[in-house]
């Protein structure tokens, strides 16, 4: 379902634009319910659809969500630069009913024989979490469930856990009070690219509070783009802020007023050349690592120390939260008992500094990207003679470490098709004594230290493909 707060301030406010398109409010349902048609003339409604942008993605692509929310189902995304892997990848792990690309629709499956693929009347979004939770992907819901009742968000015996469209955008109004119910909207000015869940999560908070967004394309002239849509919040991963940042000017006296970075560690880097290209309120950041929603969040303003940023002392999270001995946060979720997703906290003074995750399975690289190694690692295997592979993080550089017969030059090969934040650094091809060390196979997050203490015969080449300054 579609859930709407608030309206928007008239039906000529835009939407939702590119450098080459826009539809503004007052065209918007219509344009939905023209899609949803189509969507019913394949019997689609309760399900999953997956829509496949190509490297210039179209506001189609995201109105496409949007209509086959308001017709009853969820949907996910991916761009079709990302790899054969990835995007099986996605599709196995969210089982949607059909592909849509470029508006055209692929069957996958017969609806009226699968049912509905939805887990529940109220999911809107299924998307990959590249490392924000326990699962492969995550759900998302329109609103908060009911912790005194929810029967609602029982399914099979189980509680459903995801984030919520408008977790944020409570907390946004404590920031911005002018959004709600007043005389602004936010313009929400998002990352380019249709890879990760930010953006359609930034379309639904924009839905939800009668907002506008501006999506960036491959090829845009960042500064230019911020002067024609003059957005008043700019939202989304580390890197991406950062990528935004770098390509204005030190003069560019930019008026983006709110700043929104959340889902790994901002450098501090990129604090300082906001606060130097732009004239701001606030830089917030948000932690939500979580399946159950937003949690934490820290502020930071202009003249504040850098300390503001870092340490989460806000709790927004609408349940319980403890750090235990080892600093990993569990929190409550409805009915349920203690449960964590590995996120780790150093606590000082009541605020939180994020530590990583205590798995394996999520790396954090330069800009506070994050990587979802058991693809990276899938990716390896399918190079005839890789045996063992571990992709693995050691200050910022991102390694892969194999064994077996295999090229390194042709394992390299096969990762320049992966977009250039998920490729590695450095690859590394040693033997099969110095990957098992020890009568059991180390943490992979040991394995880089143990690289470098070693030499020939037990390294038996090196690769670089990516430059290590490079996110």
């Amino acid at each position: 379902m579609l859930k709407k707060y608030q309206e928007p301030l008239s039906d000529d406010q835009v939407f939702i634009s590119t450098s080459t398109e826009q539809i503004t409010w007052g065209e918007l349902e219509a344009n939905l319910d023209a899609k949803i048609e189509i969507l019913k003339s394949h019997g689609i409604g309760p399900h999953v659809v997956f829509i496949l942008a190509e490297p210039q993605f179209t506001i189609d692509d995201y109105l496409w969500i949007l209509a086959s929310i308001k017709n009853g189902g969820s949907a996910t995304n991916a761009e079709s630069r990302q790899s054969k892997l990835e995007i099986d990848s996605l599709i196995a792990t969210c089982k949607p009913t059909c592909i849509i690309r470029s508006n055209k629709i692929t069957m996958l499956s017969d609806p009226a024989e699968t049912g509905p693929t939805v887990l529940h009347p109220l999911e809107i979004f299924r998307g990959q979490t590249s490392g924000t939770t326990v699962k492969d992907v995550f759900e998302m819901y329109p609103f908060f469930w009911d912790y005194e009742d929810h029967e609602n968000a029982i399914v099979d015996g189980e509680t459903l856990k995801g984030c919520t469209a408008h977790a944020s955008t409570l907390h946004l109004f404590a920031l911005a009070p002018e959004f709600n119910k007043g005389l602004e909207r936010p313009r929400i000015l998002c990352a380019k690219g249709f890879i990760s869940a930010y953006n359609p999560y930034n379309l639904l908070r924009a839905y939800y509070i009668g907002g506008s967004i501006h999506l960036l394309n491959h090829g845009d002239n960042v500064p230019e783009q911020i002067q024609k849509a003059n957005p008043n919040v700019c939202a989304s991963y580390p890197n991406a802020i950062k990528n935004i940042v770098d390509q204005c000017p030190d003069d560019f006296n930019g008026n983006i007023k709110y700043w929104e970075c959340s889902g790994g560690h901002t450098p501090e880097i990129v604090l300082k050349d906001i606060e130097k290209k732009f004239n701001f309120d606030v830089i917030y950041n948000m932690m939500a690592s979580t399946e159950a929603d937003c949690h934490s969040r820290a502020e930071y303003r202009p003249g504040d120390p850098t300390d503001n940023f870092y340490g989460f002392k806000d709790r927004i999270y609408n349940g319980e939260l403890k750090l235990d001995e080892e600093g990993v946060m569990w929190y409550k979720y409805g009915t349920l008992d203690w449960q964590t997703d590995g996120d780790k906290f150093d606590s000082v003074d009541g605020k939180w500094y994020f530590k990583g995750r205590a798995f394996d399975d999520v790396i954090f690289m330069k800009g506070g990207v994050k990587v979802f190694t058991r693809l990276i690692e899938a990716l390896g295997l399918q190079v005839p003679g890789v045996e063992n592979i571990a992709s693995c993080e050691k200050d910022k550089i991102h390694y892969l470490i194999y064994t077996g017969t295999a090229d390194i030059n042709e394992v390299g090969k096969h990762y320049l098709e992966l977009v250039s934040s998920r490729r590695p650094h450095d690859i590394y091809h040693i033997t099969d004594q110095l990957y098992f060390s020890g009568p059991n196979k180390l943490s992979k997050s040991k394995l880089p230290d143990i690289v470098h203490a070693s030499s020939p015969p037990h390294i038996i080449g090196k690769l670089n493909i990516k430059r290590h300054e490079e996110i």
